[in-house]
């Protein structure tokens, strides 16, 4: 069975992920810092339902140590040993990155620097990088095609996740490494992030608590089901040399939208406390497809009224331990 190391493995998307390359036949060998970036509780539910089965392999790990991450891969592989790494370890949150930028950069940069050069040393076969659409910052475009100008970030997070493609550009082009960064647009689902709206707007639904609104509301978002971004990652271990690719749903929907949705679903008015909006955030994200299509023949299947619905109802059946998650 082909071994992969997936960073960020009690992430939301390595959560999914996991269990999809499981389920493909994958030894999924699984790191993560289980860093406080939000409520550890979450990682630790994803991590004891990963963990029953026998092909996961957990290791507490900082991919950010230089050592620490080569006695690693000296105790686990050999060269030729490793089919791929997917790379989705990062400090997320755009906010959250200008209040503590050095952990951004040390984890989304130094980190991936860390395992890319393993990589080469290793001669693992496919090197996967999770990235974002926070990168195409303050875009005009309708919709936002993957050689579009990146060179204007927002944010911290942004800006380090930008640095993280620069990095990798570089080493495909000393190495001929086969690489690829995948640029997801605002992905939800169930046991999804405790720091993004659709989990936040859900319980605040189901337990008839404020939202706090950044902004107008009407600014809008590319939600991606979760599903359909583990789908894309799969296909993406396909390509050779080189590549960017969009993961989105290239619907965009508003946040008053959403906000409306689930108070459809929960038979509850939210209610709303107006904040002022944000300067790391922009108003607007819709993820062009064209080259994904063309690469992978990947397209997003799930429409929001579906997702949204699926991760309700996953809310409700867990409603009782939700209850002691914190949003934020």
């Amino acid at each position: 069975m082909k071994k992969i190391l997936l960073t960020g493995a009690a992430g939301f998307i390595g959560y999914h992920l996991s269990l999809l390359l499981l389920k493909k036949g994958y030894v999924v060998y699984g790191v993560d810092n289980l860093n406080n970036n939000y409520d550890k509780r979450i990682k630790e539910w994803r991590l004891s339902q990963l963990k029953k089965d026998n092909s996961f392999k957990f290791t507490k790990l900082d991919i950010s140590s230089p050592g620490t991450i080569k006695k690693y891969f000296n105790r686990n592989f050999k060269s030729n040993d490793l089919y791929s790494i997917i790379n989705l370890a990062a400090r997320t949150g755009v906010r959250k990155s200008t209040i503590d930028p050095y952990s951004y950069y040390k984890s989304n940069v130094l980190g991936l620097l860390n395992l890319v050069q393993l990589s080469k040393e290793y001669k693992v076969k496919k090197f996967l990088h999770a990235s974002t659409s926070s990168v195409y910052g303050e875009s005009k475009e309708s919709s936002f095609k993957v050689n579009a100008n990146t060179n204007n970030p927002l944010s911290n997070y942004a800006a380090s996740k930008k640095s993280s493609e620069i990095l990798l550009y570089a080493y495909h082009k000393l190495h001929k490494q086969d690489i690829s960064i995948l640029r997801f647009f605002t992905v939800y689902g169930p046991a999804g992030r405790p720091d993004m709206s659709p989990f936040i707007f859900i319980q605040s639904s189901i337990n008839s608590n404020p939202i706090n609104l950044y902004g107008t509301g009407k600014q809008k978002r590319d939600f991606t089901y979760i599903d359909d971004v583990i789908a894309g990652i799969y296909k993406a271990l396909k390509l050779k040399g080189f590549n960017t690719l969009n993961i989105g749903n290239n619907r965009p929907v508003s946040i008053n939208s959403l906000i409306e949705k689930i108070s459809e679903l929960s038979g509850k008015q939210i209610k709303i406390i107006k904040k002022p909006s944000s300067p790391e955030d922009v108003p607007y994200t819709s993820a062009n497809l064209s080259k994904t299509k063309k690469l992978i023949n990947w397209y997003p299947k799930t429409k929001i009224d579906k997702g949204i619905a699926k991760t309700f109802n996953w809310h409700i059946e867990n409603k009782e331990w939700l209850k002691k998650i914190k949003t934020y």
